[in-house]
């Protein structure tokens, strides 16, 4: 029985889906940014408005619902 060692090449072969999903996940995450996308922050600033217009709205539609059939 003896050990081998493997070489480069083959540890790069082995590993080559792993290092290409980290790839393509870096190059997305960057994309998002650099093409005139928004920052992380700027995302959530605008997530917390449209969660304010879904929290209005669903205020109002409790408020009619409570209006009309009192109980």
């Amino acid at each position: 029985m003896t050990n081998q060692v493997p070489s480069i090449v083959e540890v790069l072969i082995n590993w080559f889906p792993m290092l290409l999903l980290i790839a393509v996940w870096i190059y997305f995450m960057r994309g998002f940014r650099g093409r005139g996308g928004l920052n992380c922050s700027q995302y959530y600033e605008l997530f917390l408005a449209e969660q304010k217009r879904n929290n209005e709205a669903l205020e109002k539609i409790l408020a009619r619902l409570e209006h009309r059939s009192p109980q």
